[in-house]
């Protein structure tokens, strides 16, 4: 009957739902100018850390929905997630105080965890093989969905004050009627308990895939942070074009996330090493950029590769895990993934620094470096791995 219920439209769209809420606590970094002129007794890295605190939020988050899931079931604890998300996404819609706004931010993340990696597990429940696969693209696709949605509806609210801009976080509201309506309660670890140990673990091919996931998000996050300083150190463009820009990538990565099953069924095991090597053209496209063509050209093929790598690398998580562990490993790698985010800026500047500098240009040049030597192991496990299957097979 699940199987069935799982096939249908409506059941897809409802799973999915929860993901355009992943992406979106950093939407309103646009309203920070605008809140440093009500904030006026806070320094400006003090109101910058509005935008990037639900991060560490998100990390408490995601430590505590394992013992939730155990005791609640999956469905609740993604609806706790939703109600927390909805109450502390637009408190500050109705506060000028800056650590009510601050401990809000910090609750949003909080609740954003505690079904962030639900939101990747709770797929590999249902499907598998081929439409496992279409359905991490799908994810994919609609987390940049939300992203871009989101950042065009804070585009709007901006002009009726900061305030307004929170309102966004509404979407909570009927995501959660859609998931609650729809979705059953799967309490997977007693389901499997006559299988397999109640007690979830690890396995040494989940650390090295949440490692390998910290590196793309250290490397990619440079281009949504660096980008507006980039047009602007080289005079081709304004943070508003940046923005325009980033819209444009978010769109082809919803769009490549759609097609991603049938990339994945072409492409198999080449899809992770052709996603690095697409990366890295386009940084390196971005470090030697002039115009705002070639770096909007940079963006985009920086956007196809990332819409490839994600997805596989969600799926690989899931199909690696111990029986009856895939959500503590999807935790442990969206750990991983929020700790990258947070220390992007660092290690980037700290990396450029023995390039001589760290302007944005070369921000952009470390990246495609790092993206490369992403490539290069990437292509050796590959073909380690394809060696070992065919003294496998002449040993049949």
């Amino acid at each position: 009957m699940l199987k069935e219920k799982s096939k249908s439209f409506v059941f897809k769209i409802a799973l999915l739902s929860i993901s355009m809420l992943l992406m979106a606590a950093p939407n309103i970094a646009a309203a920070i100018p605008l809140m440093s002129k009500t904030f006026t007794g806070q320094s400006a890295s003090a109101i910058e850390t509005i935008s990037t605190i639900p991060n560490l939020g998100i990390i408490a988050g995601i430590f505590i929905s394992s013992f939730l899931t155990n005791f609640m079931g999956q469905k609740r604890t993604v609806m706790t997630g939703l109600v927390v998300a909805l109450i502390f996404g637009i408190t500050p819609v109705f506060s000028s105080n800056y650590y009510i706004v601050l401990i809000s931010r910090l609750l949003l993340g909080f609740g954003i965890g505690l079904f962030n990696s639900l939101a990747i597990s709770m797929i590999s429940d249902f499907y598998e093989g081929d439409q496992l696969s279409t359905m991490m693209g799908f994810q994919n696709a609609v987390n940049s969905l939300g992203s871009s949605v989101l950042s065009f509806l804070v585009g709007y609210l901006i002009t009726f004050g900061w305030h307004a801009t929170f309102w966004i976080y509404a979407i909570a509201l009927p995501i959660l009627i859609l998931f609650g309506t729809v979705i059953p309660n799967v309490r997977t670890d007693i389901k499997q308990k006559t299988k397999v140990s109640k007690h979830q673990s690890i396995n040494l091919p989940i650390v090295l895939i949440s490692i390998l996931t910290f590196f793309i998000y250290v490397f990619f996050m440079v281009v949504t942070v660096k980008l507006a300083d980039l047009l602007t150190y080289k005079n081709i463009g304004t943070a508003s074009q940046a923005a325009t820009i980033l819209g444009g990538f978010t769109l082809v990565s919803m769009l490549v996330g759609l097609v991603y099953g049938i990339i994945h069924k072409f492409l198999k095991n080449l899809t992770l090493p052709l996603g690095f090597l697409v990366m890295m053209v386009g940084f390196f496209i971005l470090s030697s950029a002039d115009t705002l063509s070639l770096v909007t050209s940079g963006v985009i093929i920086v956007g196809l590769g990332f819409a490839v790598v994600i997805p596989y690398i969600y799926t690989m998580i899931n199909i690696v895990a111990p029986a009856g562990s895939k959500n503590l490993a999807s935790s442990i790698m969206l750990i991983f993934t929020n700790i990258g985010v947070f220390l992007s800026p660092v290690l980037i500047n700290y990396l450029s620094g023995f390039l001589g500098n760290s302007r944005p240009d070369t921000n952009m040049k470390v990246c495609s470096f790092g993206f490369a030597i992403l490539f290069v192991i990437s292509t050796v496990v590959l073909i380690y791995e394809r060696i070992i299957q065919g003294g496998k097979a002449i040993a049949k």
